[in-house]
Protein backbone atom coordinates (compact mmCIF):
# COMPACT_ATOMS: atom_id res chain seq x y z
CA UNK A 1 0.00 0.00 0.00
CA UNK A 2 1.14 3.54 -0.81
CA UNK A 3 0.97 5.38 2.53
CA UNK A 4 1.35 9.15 2.10
CA UNK A 5 1.86 11.74 4.83
CA UNK A 6 -1.01 14.27 4.73
CA UNK A 7 -0.69 15.37 8.34
CA UNK A 8 -0.05 19.03 7.47
CA UNK A 9 -3.09 19.12 5.19
CA UNK A 10 -5.64 16.87 6.90
CA UNK A 11 -4.91 16.83 10.64
CA UNK A 12 -7.52 19.48 11.42
CA UNK A 13 -9.86 18.72 8.53
CA UNK A 14 -10.73 15.18 9.67
CA UNK A 15 -12.34 16.71 12.78
CA UNK A 16 -15.63 18.58 13.08
CA UNK A 17 -13.90 21.53 14.74
CA UNK A 18 -13.74 23.84 11.67
CA UNK A 19 -17.50 23.40 11.16
CA UNK A 20 -18.28 25.02 14.51
CA UNK A 21 -17.88 28.48 12.99
CA UNK A 22 -19.44 27.80 9.56
CA UNK A 23 -23.09 28.88 9.10
CA UNK A 24 -25.60 26.03 8.84
CA UNK A 25 -22.90 23.41 9.56
CA UNK A 26 -22.69 24.72 13.14
CA UNK A 27 -26.38 24.15 13.89
CA UNK A 28 -25.57 20.88 15.61
CA UNK A 29 -22.01 19.75 16.47
CA UNK A 30 -20.96 16.15 15.89
CA UNK A 31 -17.75 15.21 17.66
CA UNK A 32 -17.22 12.20 15.41
CA UNK A 33 -17.69 14.11 12.15
CA UNK A 34 -15.22 15.58 9.67
CA UNK A 35 -15.18 19.11 8.26
CA UNK A 36 -16.73 20.77 5.26
CA UNK A 37 -13.22 21.86 4.27
CA UNK A 38 -12.17 18.22 3.85
CA UNK A 39 -15.02 17.66 1.39
CA UNK A 40 -14.21 20.87 -0.50
CA UNK A 41 -10.51 20.06 -0.78
CA UNK A 42 -11.27 16.59 -2.17
CA UNK A 43 -13.74 17.92 -4.74
CA UNK A 44 -11.45 20.74 -5.82
CA UNK A 45 -8.53 18.38 -6.51
CA UNK A 46 -10.53 16.47 -9.14
CA UNK A 47 -9.46 17.03 -12.76
CA UNK A 48 -13.09 16.89 -13.86
CA UNK A 49 -15.66 18.46 -11.53
CA UNK A 50 -17.97 15.69 -10.24
CA UNK A 51 -21.67 16.00 -10.93
CA UNK A 52 -22.96 13.41 -8.46
CA UNK A 53 -21.50 12.56 -5.05
CA UNK A 54 -22.46 9.72 -2.72
CA UNK A 55 -22.07 9.34 1.04
CA UNK A 56 -23.31 5.99 2.44
CA UNK A 57 -22.74 7.14 6.03
CA UNK A 58 -24.28 10.59 5.86
CA UNK A 59 -24.26 11.53 9.55
CA UNK A 60 -25.56 15.07 10.06
CA UNK A 61 -25.02 15.97 6.41
CA UNK A 62 -21.53 17.49 6.13
CA UNK A 63 -20.85 15.95 2.72
CA UNK A 64 -24.39 16.59 1.50
CA UNK A 65 -24.49 20.24 2.63
CA UNK A 66 -21.02 21.01 1.25
CA UNK A 67 -22.00 19.52 -2.12
CA UNK A 68 -25.26 21.49 -2.08
CA UNK A 69 -23.36 24.74 -1.54
CA UNK A 70 -21.03 23.82 -4.42
CA UNK A 71 -23.85 23.06 -6.86
CA UNK A 72 -23.19 19.31 -6.87
CA UNK A 73 -25.88 16.66 -6.53
CA UNK A 74 -25.44 14.43 -3.48
CA UNK A 75 -27.09 11.18 -2.43
CA UNK A 76 -26.53 10.14 1.18
CA UNK A 77 -27.82 7.46 3.52
CA UNK A 78 -28.21 7.67 7.29
CA UNK A 79 -29.51 5.05 9.74
CA UNK A 80 -30.00 7.25 12.81
CA UNK A 81 -33.40 8.98 12.68
CA UNK A 82 -32.04 11.96 14.60
CA UNK A 83 -28.98 12.42 12.36
CA UNK A 84 -31.26 11.95 9.34
CA UNK A 85 -33.47 14.84 10.49
CA UNK A 86 -30.49 17.11 11.15
CA UNK A 87 -29.07 16.41 7.69
CA UNK A 88 -32.44 17.01 6.03
CA UNK A 89 -33.00 20.32 7.80
CA UNK A 90 -29.52 21.62 6.99
CA UNK A 91 -29.62 20.63 3.33
CA UNK A 92 -32.95 22.42 2.84
CA UNK A 93 -31.92 25.73 4.40
CA UNK A 94 -32.60 27.71 1.20
CA UNK A 95 -36.32 26.90 1.57
CA UNK A 96 -36.53 28.78 4.88
CA UNK A 97 -38.04 32.23 5.28
CA UNK A 98 -36.24 34.55 7.68
CA UNK A 99 -39.47 36.44 8.39
CA UNK A 100 -41.39 33.25 9.17
CA UNK A 101 -38.65 31.94 11.45
CA UNK A 102 -38.51 35.22 13.36
CA UNK A 103 -42.29 35.16 13.80
CA UNK A 104 -42.22 31.58 15.08
CA UNK A 105 -39.36 32.40 17.45
CA UNK A 106 -41.34 35.25 18.99
CA UNK A 107 -44.40 33.02 19.41
CA UNK A 108 -42.39 30.24 21.06
CA UNK A 109 -40.73 32.76 23.36
CA UNK A 110 -44.16 34.05 24.42
CA UNK A 111 -45.39 30.50 24.99
CA UNK A 112 -42.37 29.79 27.19
CA UNK A 113 -42.85 33.01 29.14
CA UNK A 114 -46.32 31.78 30.09
CA UNK A 115 -45.18 28.23 31.00
CA UNK A 116 -45.78 27.91 34.70
CA UNK A 117 -48.07 24.93 35.27
CA UNK A 118 -47.00 21.30 35.56
CA UNK A 119 -45.96 19.56 32.39
CA UNK A 120 -46.61 15.95 31.45
CA UNK A 121 -43.53 13.88 30.67
CA UNK A 122 -43.57 11.17 27.99
CA UNK A 123 -43.69 7.54 29.06
CA UNK A 124 -40.27 6.04 28.43
CA UNK A 125 -39.38 2.41 29.00
CA UNK A 126 -35.97 3.55 30.23
CA UNK A 127 -36.38 4.78 33.82
CA UNK A 128 -33.04 6.57 34.01
CA UNK A 129 -34.08 9.93 32.58
CA UNK A 130 -36.36 11.65 35.09
CA UNK A 131 -36.08 12.51 38.74
CA UNK A 132 -38.87 10.86 40.73
CA UNK A 133 -39.28 11.89 44.36
CA UNK A 134 -41.51 8.91 45.08
CA UNK A 135 -39.04 6.25 43.96
CA UNK A 136 -35.86 4.76 45.38
CA UNK A 137 -33.71 5.83 42.43
CA UNK A 138 -30.29 7.17 43.34
CA UNK A 139 -29.42 8.55 39.90
CA UNK A 140 -31.29 10.30 37.11
CA UNK A 141 -30.23 12.19 34.00
CA UNK A 142 -32.48 15.25 34.33
CA UNK A 143 -33.52 17.09 37.47
CA UNK A 144 -37.25 17.81 37.58
CA UNK A 145 -36.83 21.55 36.95
CA UNK A 146 -34.78 20.76 33.85
CA UNK A 147 -37.12 18.14 32.41
CA UNK A 148 -40.03 20.54 32.97
CA UNK A 149 -38.12 23.19 31.02
CA UNK A 150 -37.35 20.75 28.19
CA UNK A 151 -40.95 19.66 27.74
CA UNK A 152 -42.17 23.25 28.00
CA UNK A 153 -40.08 23.79 24.88
CA UNK A 154 -41.39 20.66 23.16
CA UNK A 155 -45.00 21.67 23.86
CA UNK A 156 -44.39 25.23 22.65
CA UNK A 157 -42.82 23.99 19.40
CA UNK A 158 -45.79 21.65 18.82
CA UNK A 159 -48.28 24.46 19.37
CA UNK A 160 -46.57 27.03 17.19
CA UNK A 161 -45.20 24.95 14.28
CA UNK A 162 -48.43 23.79 12.68
CA UNK A 163 -49.97 23.80 9.22
CA UNK A 164 -47.81 25.87 6.84
CA UNK A 165 -45.17 26.28 9.57
CA UNK A 166 -44.72 22.52 10.12
CA UNK A 167 -41.46 22.44 8.07
CA UNK A 168 -39.85 24.67 10.73
CA UNK A 169 -40.59 22.31 13.59
CA UNK A 170 -37.46 20.18 13.28
CA UNK A 171 -35.20 23.24 13.17
CA UNK A 172 -36.36 24.19 16.66
CA UNK A 173 -36.00 20.57 17.77
CA UNK A 174 -32.35 20.68 16.64
CA UNK A 175 -31.79 23.78 18.78
CA UNK A 176 -33.27 21.90 21.72
CA UNK A 177 -30.97 18.94 20.98
CA UNK A 178 -27.89 21.15 21.24
CA UNK A 179 -28.59 22.07 24.88
CA UNK A 180 -29.62 18.64 26.23
CA UNK A 181 -26.17 17.60 27.40
CA UNK A 182 -25.45 20.99 28.97
CA UNK A 183 -28.57 20.94 31.15
CA UNK A 184 -28.36 17.22 31.93
CA UNK A 185 -26.47 15.41 34.70
CA UNK A 186 -24.28 13.51 32.23
CA UNK A 187 -21.66 14.11 29.53
CA UNK A 188 -20.46 12.23 26.47
CA UNK A 189 -17.45 10.29 27.70
CA UNK A 190 -15.97 8.39 24.78
CA UNK A 191 -18.25 5.42 24.17
CA UNK A 192 -20.83 6.20 26.83
CA UNK A 193 -22.54 8.81 28.99
CA UNK A 194 -21.02 9.42 32.41
CA UNK A 195 -22.35 11.42 35.33
CA UNK A 196 -20.87 14.85 35.95
CA UNK A 197 -19.00 15.20 39.25
CA UNK A 198 -21.32 17.87 40.61
CA UNK A 199 -24.56 16.59 39.09
CA UNK A 200 -26.46 16.33 42.38
CA UNK A 201 -25.91 19.97 43.31
CA UNK A 202 -25.80 21.62 39.87
CA UNK A 203 -29.46 22.26 39.09
CA UNK A 204 -30.68 24.56 36.33
CA UNK A 205 -33.96 26.35 36.81
CA UNK A 206 -36.86 25.85 34.44
CA UNK A 207 -36.46 29.33 32.92
CA UNK A 208 -32.71 28.85 32.51
CA UNK A 209 -33.42 25.89 30.24
CA UNK A 210 -35.76 28.10 28.18
CA UNK A 211 -33.06 30.77 27.91
CA UNK A 212 -30.35 28.32 26.77
CA UNK A 213 -32.69 27.15 24.01
CA UNK A 214 -33.69 30.65 22.91
CA UNK A 215 -30.07 31.77 22.90
CA UNK A 216 -29.16 29.03 20.41
CA UNK A 217 -32.22 29.76 18.28
CA UNK A 218 -31.45 33.49 18.07
CA UNK A 219 -27.66 33.58 18.05
CA UNK A 220 -27.03 30.58 15.81
CA UNK A 221 -30.03 29.49 13.73
CA UNK A 222 -31.69 32.88 13.22
CA UNK A 223 -28.38 34.64 12.67
CA UNK A 224 -27.46 32.15 9.94
CA UNK A 225 -30.86 32.36 8.24
CA UNK A 226 -30.73 36.17 8.27
CA UNK A 227 -27.24 36.19 6.76
CA UNK A 228 -27.99 33.68 4.00
CA UNK A 229 -27.05 34.76 0.50
CA UNK A 230 -28.20 31.79 -1.56
CA UNK A 231 -27.22 31.27 -5.17
CA UNK A 232 -29.78 31.50 -7.97
CA UNK A 233 -32.22 28.58 -7.80
CA UNK A 234 -30.81 26.94 -10.95
CA UNK A 235 -27.41 26.67 -9.20
CA UNK A 236 -28.57 24.04 -6.72
CA UNK A 237 -28.79 20.35 -7.53
CA UNK A 238 -31.04 17.68 -5.97
CA UNK A 239 -30.02 16.60 -2.51
CA UNK A 240 -31.41 13.20 -1.58
CA UNK A 241 -30.94 12.13 2.04
CA UNK A 242 -32.18 8.54 2.41
CA UNK A 243 -33.17 7.04 5.76
CA UNK A 244 -32.17 3.46 6.43
CA UNK A 245 -29.42 0.85 6.61
CA UNK A 246 -26.72 1.74 4.08
CA UNK A 247 -25.91 -1.94 3.61
CA UNK A 248 -29.37 -2.38 2.08
CA UNK A 249 -30.19 1.05 0.68
CA UNK A 250 -27.01 1.18 -1.42
CA UNK A 251 -28.63 -1.32 -3.75
CA UNK A 252 -31.51 1.10 -4.39
CA UNK A 253 -29.58 4.23 -5.36
CA UNK A 254 -29.35 5.22 -9.00
CA UNK A 255 -26.32 4.75 -11.23
CA UNK A 256 -24.03 7.57 -12.32
CA UNK A 257 -21.99 8.29 -9.18
CA UNK A 258 -18.80 10.26 -9.91
CA UNK A 259 -17.29 10.45 -6.43
CA UNK A 260 -17.76 8.99 -2.96
CA UNK A 261 -16.77 10.95 0.16
CA UNK A 262 -17.62 9.25 3.42
CA UNK A 263 -16.55 8.12 6.86
CA UNK A 264 -17.98 4.82 8.11
CA UNK A 265 -18.24 4.21 11.85
CA UNK A 266 -14.79 3.41 13.17
CA UNK A 267 -13.91 -0.07 14.41
CA UNK A 268 -13.81 1.14 18.02
CA UNK A 269 -16.95 -0.50 19.47
CA UNK A 270 -18.62 2.90 19.77
CA UNK A 271 -22.41 2.62 19.77
CA UNK A 272 -23.92 5.90 18.57
CA UNK A 273 -27.31 4.85 19.89
CA UNK A 274 -25.79 4.95 23.37
CA UNK A 275 -23.76 8.12 22.88
CA UNK A 276 -26.73 10.06 21.49
CA UNK A 277 -29.42 8.53 23.69
CA UNK A 278 -30.36 11.93 25.15
CA UNK A 279 -31.36 13.16 21.71
CA UNK A 280 -33.02 9.90 20.68
CA UNK A 281 -35.07 9.28 23.84
CA UNK A 282 -35.89 12.83 24.87
CA UNK A 283 -36.92 14.08 21.42
CA UNK A 284 -39.37 11.29 20.66
CA UNK A 285 -37.35 9.03 18.37
CA UNK A 286 -37.22 6.19 20.92
CA UNK A 287 -39.58 5.26 23.72
CA UNK A 288 -38.87 1.52 24.05
CA UNK A 289 -35.81 -0.71 24.16
CA UNK A 290 -37.09 -2.57 21.10
CA UNK A 291 -36.89 0.61 19.00
CA UNK A 292 -33.41 1.20 20.35
CA UNK A 293 -32.34 -2.32 19.33
CA UNK A 294 -33.75 -1.81 15.83
CA UNK A 295 -31.62 1.31 15.35
CA UNK A 296 -28.55 -0.59 16.59
CA UNK A 297 -29.22 -3.39 14.11
CA UNK A 298 -29.49 -0.93 11.21
CA UNK A 299 -25.95 0.34 11.75
CA UNK A 300 -22.74 -1.00 10.26
CA UNK A 301 -21.22 -3.72 12.47
CA UNK A 302 -18.89 -1.68 14.67
CA UNK A 303 -19.98 -2.23 18.27
CA UNK A 304 -20.84 -5.08 20.64
CA UNK A 305 -24.15 -3.85 22.05
CA UNK A 306 -26.06 -6.56 20.18
CA UNK A 307 -25.31 -10.24 19.70
CA UNK A 308 -23.24 -10.67 16.54
CA UNK A 309 -23.06 -13.76 14.30
CA UNK A 310 -19.80 -15.30 13.22
CA UNK A 311 -19.49 -14.34 9.55
CA UNK A 312 -16.91 -14.84 6.83
CA UNK A 313 -14.51 -12.02 6.10
CA UNK A 314 -12.14 -10.97 3.30
CA UNK A 315 -9.01 -13.21 3.09
CA UNK A 316 -6.54 -10.42 3.82
CA UNK A 317 -3.36 -11.43 5.63
CA UNK A 318 -3.53 -8.54 8.12
CA UNK A 319 -7.16 -9.37 8.90
CA UNK A 320 -6.63 -13.13 9.14
CA UNK A 321 -3.82 -12.56 11.62
CA UNK A 322 -5.93 -10.13 13.67
CA UNK A 323 -8.92 -12.47 13.88
CA UNK A 324 -6.72 -15.45 14.74
CA UNK A 325 -5.15 -13.49 17.58
CA UNK A 326 -8.46 -12.16 18.90
CA UNK A 327 -9.92 -15.68 18.91
CA UNK A 328 -6.87 -17.15 20.64
CA UNK A 329 -6.17 -17.62 24.34
CA UNK A 330 -3.57 -14.84 24.15
CA UNK A 331 -6.16 -12.12 23.73
CA UNK A 332 -7.51 -10.45 26.85
CA UNK A 333 -10.80 -8.98 25.64
CA UNK A 334 -13.25 -6.94 27.66
CA UNK A 335 -16.10 -8.38 25.58
CA UNK A 336 -16.29 -11.83 23.91
CA UNK A 337 -18.21 -10.31 20.98
CA UNK A 338 -15.14 -8.40 19.73
CA UNK A 339 -13.84 -11.07 17.27
CA UNK A 340 -17.29 -11.29 15.64
CA UNK A 341 -17.46 -7.49 15.50
CA UNK A 342 -14.14 -7.39 13.63
CA UNK A 343 -15.30 -10.13 11.27
CA UNK A 344 -18.62 -8.37 10.65
CA UNK A 345 -17.09 -4.94 10.14
CA UNK A 346 -14.91 -5.90 7.20
CA UNK A 347 -17.58 -8.21 5.80
CA UNK A 348 -20.03 -5.28 5.81
CA UNK A 349 -17.54 -2.85 4.25
CA UNK A 350 -16.55 -5.20 1.43
CA UNK A 351 -20.17 -6.14 0.66
CA UNK A 352 -21.16 -2.48 0.57
CA UNK A 353 -18.30 -1.63 -1.78
CA UNK A 354 -19.28 -4.57 -3.98
CA UNK A 355 -22.93 -3.46 -4.16
CA UNK A 356 -21.82 0.13 -4.82
CA UNK A 357 -19.46 -0.65 -7.69
CA UNK A 358 -22.16 -1.03 -10.43
CA UNK A 359 -23.55 2.39 -9.43
CA UNK A 360 -20.23 4.14 -10.09
CA UNK A 361 -19.20 5.80 -13.32
CA UNK A 362 -15.95 4.56 -14.95
CA UNK A 363 -12.88 5.81 -13.06
CA UNK A 364 -15.01 7.09 -10.18
CA UNK A 365 -13.02 7.80 -7.03
CA UNK A 366 -13.78 6.99 -3.41
CA UNK A 367 -12.40 8.83 -0.38
CA UNK A 368 -12.98 6.90 2.85
CA UNK A 369 -12.01 8.44 6.19
CA UNK A 370 -11.23 5.71 8.75
CA UNK A 371 -9.22 5.11 11.89
CA UNK A 372 -7.07 2.15 12.84
CA UNK A 373 -7.92 0.35 16.05
CA UNK A 374 -6.49 -1.91 18.72
CA UNK A 375 -7.76 -4.63 21.06
CA UNK A 376 -5.74 -6.45 23.69
CA UNK A 377 -2.73 -4.44 22.54
CA UNK A 378 -3.11 -5.78 18.99
CA UNK A 379 -3.21 -3.08 16.31
CA UNK A 380 -5.70 -3.60 13.49
CA UNK A 381 -4.68 -1.66 10.36
CA UNK A 382 -8.20 -0.84 9.24
CA UNK A 383 -7.13 1.40 6.36
CA UNK A 384 -4.81 -1.20 4.81
CA UNK A 385 -7.35 -4.01 5.25
CA UNK A 386 -10.19 -2.01 3.63
CA UNK A 387 -7.91 -1.02 0.75
CA UNK A 388 -6.86 -4.62 0.10
CA UNK A 389 -10.44 -5.88 0.45
CA UNK A 390 -11.52 -3.30 -2.14
CA UNK A 391 -8.80 -4.41 -4.54
CA UNK A 392 -10.20 -7.94 -4.44
CA UNK A 393 -13.52 -6.74 -5.90
CA UNK A 394 -12.52 -4.37 -8.69
CA UNK A 395 -11.01 -1.26 -7.14
CA UNK A 396 -7.49 0.14 -7.21
CA UNK A 397 -6.04 1.76 -4.10
CA UNK A 398 -4.20 4.85 -5.32
CA UNK A 399 -2.95 5.77 -1.86
CA UNK A 400 -3.70 5.88 1.84
CA UNK A 401 -3.40 9.44 3.08
CA UNK A 402 -2.27 9.52 6.71
CA UNK A 403 -4.25 12.37 8.28
CA UNK A 404 -2.88 12.27 11.82
CA UNK A 405 -1.58 9.93 14.53
CA UNK A 406 -4.20 8.88 17.07
CA UNK A 407 -4.38 7.48 20.55
CA UNK A 408 -6.59 4.68 21.74
CA UNK A 409 -8.09 3.93 25.11
CA UNK A 410 -6.16 1.94 27.69
CA UNK A 411 -9.00 -0.56 27.49
CA UNK A 412 -7.96 -1.35 23.92
CA UNK A 413 -4.18 -1.01 23.97
CA UNK A 414 -1.51 -0.11 26.50
CA UNK A 415 1.27 0.25 23.94
CA UNK A 416 1.00 1.33 20.35
CA UNK A 417 3.10 2.07 17.32
CA UNK A 418 2.46 5.67 16.22
CA UNK A 419 3.07 4.87 12.56
CA UNK A 420 0.28 2.28 12.66
CA UNK A 421 -2.18 3.94 15.04
CA UNK A 422 -3.43 6.51 12.58
CA UNK A 423 -6.48 8.16 11.10
CA UNK A 424 -6.43 8.04 7.33
CA UNK A 425 -8.25 8.77 4.10
CA UNK A 426 -8.24 5.79 1.71
CA UNK A 427 -8.30 6.80 -1.97
CA UNK A 428 -9.83 4.15 -4.21
CA UNK A 429 -10.58 4.14 -7.92
CA UNK A 430 -13.05 1.96 -9.79
CA UNK A 431 -11.29 -0.11 -12.47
Amino acid sequence: MNLTDYNNTYSNLVTFLPNKTIPIHRWYPLVEGYSSELVKSIIEEQEIRPQVCFDPFGGIGTTALTCYDMGIECISIEASPFFFDVANVKTNYTNLSSASFQTLTRRIELELHNSKSGIKHPKLESRTFFEDSGSQKTKWIFHQSVSNGIFDIVRSIDRVCRDEFLPYKKIFIISLATILQEVSNVFKNGKCLSYKKNWKTKKYKRKEVHNFFLKHVKEVILEDINSMQPQPKDFYRPNNVIFGDSREKVREIREGIDIVITSPPYLNSRDYTDIYRLELWMLGYISTYEKERNIRKSALTSHVQIQLPKVDYPPIEELVNAVNFLESDKAELWNPNIPNMVRGYFNDIQNLLSDLRPKLNPNAKLYINVSNSAYSNYIIEVDVIIAKAAELIGYECEEIRIARPIKTSSQQAKKMSIDKMRESVIVLKKI
